[in-house]
């Protein structure tokens, strides 16, 4: 799971564009990125909430784009880049453009991609392959539903709700019960995402680990653990709550109760993601948060 340059097993012909479409930087610089690999033979694909956001019609949805391209190019934030990360195919790596916030997922700045991108179109680019899990939901009624993830699942309550109580077990045995706002499920990736703002620790993002971090506990025994990611979480929220929610990564969700069953587990898929040449888990920490002390 080490950051290498890998070979390619297969010739790059066609670059999946996906766009932030809420900035006027990230649409201009894909018109610029279309036009540079379509001069160098490259066919290019588009979601179809890119085209709409260029005022254009065609495009596939934004789930489905992976299995239509060899590789995948991102111009946004994390939040672009989670978006089509949780739906891999095989061998298709995922190059972010860093047009964003933080950008721990998307590598690489704005006035820096051409030389990355040609050296992940010649297979020569560092990939990371990162490890994702699968939420599968049951609720009378609705059968079951899976989510795949690659930073976090979250149960939390809203603003006006009472205290949460969240039962947790580790392969079918009772581990704890967690009373306060809410538990966060996170994977390595998403350690230095809303784990983190929650007090949990940072986990370098290739470790084999599963998050559980406590939101706001109501006691001060509750503390974040890391348990191997072989295990198979089971949640439950117990009670008769109302307003309490199911939130997947920061870009799915929906309303739970005392019926509702969780199993979360790892999944067989991972996100390959291109990395740039060089940089560290602990170079981007110092860059972005000053990890250390430092900010490069």
């Amino acid at each position: 799971m080490s950051t290498r340059p890998r070979a390619r097993r297969k010739a790059i012909r066609r670059v999946g564009l996906v766009t932030r479409t809420t900035s006027g930087d990230a649409i201009h610089l894909t018109r610029r990125l279309e036009a540079w690999l379509q001069r160098r033979g490259i066919e290019v694909f588009h979601d179809a909430e890119s085209m709409g956001a260029r005022h254009s019609m065609g495009g596939v949805p934004r789930a489905e784009i992976s299995r239509h391209v060899d590789l995948l190019v991102t111009l946004g934030g994390d939040g672009t880049l989670l978006s089509v990360a949780r739906h891999p195919s095989p061998g298709v790596a995922i190059f972010g453009i860093d047009i964003g916030t933080f950008g721990f997922l998307t590598s690489c700045p704005p006035d820096a991609w051409e030389p990355l991108l040609t050296d992940a179109l010649a297979g020569t680019a560092p990939l990371e392959a990162r490890r994702m899990l699968n939420v599968d939901v049951v609720e009378p009624g609705r059968g079951r539903r899976r989510i795949r993830i690659i930073n976090d699942a979250v149960i939390g309550k809203s603003a006006l709700s009472r205290i949460a109580t969240i039962r947790v077990e580790v392969d079918g045995r009772p581990v704890s019960r967690y009373r306060g706002d809410g538990l966060i499920v996170a994977t390595p990736t998403g350690s230095t995402a809303y784990n983190l703002s929650a007090g949990g620790p940072i986990l370098m993002p290739t470790m084999p680990a599963i998050i559980l971090t406590p939101i706001c506990p109501h006691t001060l025994s509750l503390r974040p653990v890391v348990l191997p990611d072989h295990v198979t979480l089971g949640l439950a929220v117990e009670g008769a709550p109302s307003g309490v929610y199911l939130t997947m990564d920061g870009q799915e969700g929906f309303p739970i109760g005392p019926a509702t069953r969780v199993k979360i587990a790892r999944a067989r898929e991972t996100a390959l993601l291109v990395r740039a040449h060089g940089s560290t888990f602990f170079d981007v920490l110092a860059k972005k948060l000053s990890f250390g002390g430092e900010k490069k």
